[in-house]
């Protein structure tokens, strides 16, 4: 029996011979022209940067939309690049937006000017997640938009430690933020740019090893910056994320790197925590009183809430202002997404953002096994745990990292393999 050499047919193959499917498959991550590319990463770069005031220009309130024009003119320019069949999951969300945009219309009078608002930013983060989902598609691009968005949060990180206008803000109780942010969210996003760092620097692909301790290094950055904050839940969220880089999920070189990683970030915290008097004393303030700055009765408002109105809710934007004398204040905050959830859309709202946000859990865990490991799920974990302190439904860092997980679970390699077309093809020609 004739042996046949099928790297050989792969590689004298021409790619004519190829099916169309396989050609287009193979290729579709390096369709991306160079334009949208940058106005990505330009985008990305915004975050943590995002509240900053440019009044001075005229016609733009923000950095994020002087970034933002340009990213969605892209979208425009190069329709059959972004608006791709969306993934599964990308649909889930959908429904949640029209459910939420359905619901507006039985809310008082009042309020239809915040919904109007809150529902265009709705639609925004949703191109942006189906855009994102589909360009993130190829490794190398998202390894790029990560290297950019933990390049912001060293640049926002260092301006917030050396006290530098604008980079660095005081809050009330000895606690900093930077750019305008409030510290709560902020930490968070810090706590995103340490991860991917530390990420990088567990990654195998990186060889030579000085360049790995450089990233390592350099997550200690953000990673104090994060403790000056004083947030407990960016803190908490943190921790909890980078602790699954040591997660023993398959036999891997890099698992002792791994712990490695893991036990200087959180001796880094640590450390940090006991050194800065303002983040120590809100952490024995919780520990000694059980303090939560008032989270405790917003939650215990929201649950009745939700018993009252179990599957409608209370509308959008209104259920704010029903919760809001409950705890003593006109206007309030959930501070907890899923609570948020319940209470604006009841069960019928919440599902299929549930669902997805599931999804997008099972995608990232799927991702596990390839270069990038555990980044994805780490990245993920992290703003689920983020939302139980505070509400990112509106905002791009919580699309931004749902849509990651998305394209991990969609990529053209996981697409090819699972499919095994090339195989096939080889051995027909065999």
């Amino acid at each position: 029996m004739q042996h046949t050499d099928t790297g050989l047919l792969l590689e004298t193959s021409p790619p004519s011979t190829l099916p169309k499917k396989v050609i287009y498959v193979l290729v579709r991550a390096r369709t991306s022209p160079w334009v949208m590319r940058w106005a990505f990463l330009l985008f990305v770069f915004t975050f943590p940067f995002e509240p900053i005031n440019l009044n001075a220009i005229r016609g733009v309130s923000s950095l994020a939309l002087l970034a933002g024009v340009p990213f969605f003119c892209a979208c425009i320019f190069y329709p059959k690049v972004c608006f791709r069949r969306p993934v599964p999951a990308w649909w889930w969300f959908a429904g949640y937006i029209a459910i939420y945009g359905l619901r507006g219309l039985f809310i008082p009078e009042a309020f239809v000017g915040p919904f109007m608002t809150a529902l265009q930013t709705f639609v925004e983060l949703l191109v942006l997640c189906w855009v994102g989902s589909t360009l993130l598609q190829e490794e190398k691009f998202t390894r790029q938009t990560l290297l950019t968005l933990s390049i912001a949060t060293l640049l926002a990180a260092t301006g917030m430690l050396l006290g530098l206008p604008v980079f660095s803000d005081t809050w009330g109780g000895g606690r900093v933020s930077a750019a305008g942010f409030n510290p709560n969210g902020l930490s968070v996003i810090l706590a995103l740019g340490a991860q991917v760092l530390i990420g990088f620097g567990i990654d195998q692909t990186y060889r030579h090893i000085w360049m790995r301790v450089t990233y390592m290094a350099m997550s200690l950055l953000p990673v104090t910056a994060i403790v000056y904050t004083g947030s407990r839940g960016g803190m908490t969220a943190f921790v909890t994320g980078v602790v699954l880089y040591a997660l023993p999920y398959r036999a891997s070189k890099r698992k002792m790197t791994a712990v490695l990683g893991v036990a200087i970030a959180v001796v880094g915290i640590i450390y940090a925590v006991m050194g800065d008097e303002s983040a120590l004393s809100r952490w024995k303030r919780t520990y000694e009183t059980g303090n939560t700055a008032g989270r405790d009765a917003i939650f215990a408002a929201s649950v009745d809430m939700i018993t009252e109105k179990p599957l409608l809710g209370w509308g959008p934007i209104a259920f704010q202002y029903e919760l809001g004398p409950r705890v003593g204040w006109v206007y309030r905050d959930a501070h907890n997404l899923y609570l948020h959830l319940l209470m604006e859309g009841g069960l019928l709202g919440a599902t299929p953002f549930l669902v997805g946000l599931g999804l997008c859990v099972r995608a990232a865990w799927t991702a596990r096994v390839r270069s990038l490991g555990l980044l994805h799920l780490v990245l993920l974990t992290t703003m689920i745990i983020a939302n139980l302190s505070g509400t990112w439904v509106n905002t791009k860092v919580l699309w931004f990292i749902l849509l990651l997980s998305l394209a991990a679970g969609a990529s053209p390699g996981k697409q090819y393999w699972k499919k095994d077309l090339l195989k096939q093809t080889v051995l027909k020609r065999a």
